[in-house]
């Protein structure tokens, strides 16, 4: 800190000299601690616990540009978390969820560019904003009804890498409407002995799937139903808990995944697996279109699943309906019925 009372020669038109005394103060004795600092912010009081400057003389707060900012921003996040208000990174992450920049942003919302500029920097969005903000966070299907009415006001580039992101996310939402279905339809939200104690697992089937499907290049769906069953009823025999967490049905060629053609739709929608006709036109089989993850399972899951695979390696659609028909788990259920993951006590092998 300095006051004006210096020496300081200056020559103007070479002919006037100007004179000025400097006299220099001791720098002020500072130290920070955290003290609880009040803001107001839109009529509220909001009070943080933060980091300031003290002057150790009066133990007053000194202005610190950087202390005093924070102080200021955690005051925001507190208000914006009271008031149920979007936050910026959160704004930032539904842009760039859609590969829009700040000003095609601007353009769906049909607001001006400058505005989505200080929403990200921090700004308070005025409370029909957050609203509109809030709906994009939470309700995809907002998102596709807000680009129908605005795409014309996109650039051609800005509009295909938005339409990009809604295809696979209208995908997505297809994927996501089937599984709730299904674990509604077969109250997979619980854990119960007709899940073999296991929530369902979407991740372990696909990829129950893939290796099935990698493993046999032929698998058509009768057999791969067949593969599932043994493979969640052996490791519940041995564990006491499925895989998957998959419901079992009595159906005409044996045990079946409940709601199994509603399962392979997912798993289609989301890029795991495909189907082809087999050569004879009769059926069709599956085909991978990624590897299967070996980290999703642990050595005794998987070490079943070899197993399994290994154990009807040349069974094909007969055999293995027929093998299955002799299972108490088959002859104690009527068509349709649950299959009890009791019945895992009684397998064959």
């Amino acid at each position: 800190m300095i006051n004006v009372r210096f020496y300081l020669f200056i020559e103007v038109e070479n002919l006037i000299f100007y004179r000025i005394k400097i006299k220099r103060r001791k720098p002020m004795q500072t130290h920070i601690e955290k003290r609880r600092q009040t803001f107001h912010v839109r009529n509220q009081e909001i009070t943080v616990l933060a980091d300031a400057l003290i002057n150790d003389v009066n133990n007053e707060i000194v202005f610190d540009l950087n202390l005093d900012n924070h102080a200021i921003e955690m005051a925001y996040d507190q208000y914006r978390q009271k008031n149920h208000l979007i936050t910026p990174e959160e704004i930032v992450a539904i842009r760039k969820k859609y590969h829009l920049s700040q000003r095609a942003f601007a353009k769906l919302l049909d607001v001006g560019s400058a505005t989505i500029a200080r929403y990200e920097k921090g700004a308070l969005p005025a409370e029909s904003m957050n609203n509109l903000l809030l709906n994009l966070k939470n309700d995809s299907s907002y998102v596709i009804k807000l680009f129908m009415q605005n795409k014309n006001k996109l650039s051609d580039y800005d509009r295909r890498r938005a339409e990009d992101s809604i295809s696979k996310m209208t995908v997505q939402l297809k994927s996501e409407s089937l599984l709730n279905s299904y674990i509604f339809r077969n109250q997979n939200d619980k854990s119960t002995l007709d899940d073999g104690f296991t929530e369902f697992n979407l991740e372990k089937l696909s990829n129950m799937v893939l290796y099935f499907t990698q493993e046999n290049s032929n698998l058509s769906k009768t057999k791969l139903n067949k593969l599932l069953f043994y493979s969640d009823f052996r490791f519940f025999r041995d564990n006491s808990k499925a895989i998957s967490g998959i419901v079992y049905t009595h159906d005409h060629h044996g045990p079946v995944p409940s709601d199994f053609e509603l399962l392979y739709t997912i798993l289609k929608d989301n890029g795991d697996v495909t189907t082809e006709p087999f050569a004879d036109g009769r059926g069709s089989k599956f085909i991978s279109l990624r590897d299967f993850d070996k980290a999703v399972f642990t050595n005794s899951e998987f070490s079943i699943l070899q197993k399994v695979s290994k154990d009807f390696e040349g069974y094909d659609i007969e055999m293995m309906s027929e093998y299955s028909h002799q299972e108490t788990a088959f002859q104690k259920t009527v068509l349709d019925e649950v299959i009890s993951y009791q019945y895992a006590l009684d397998l064959r092998d």
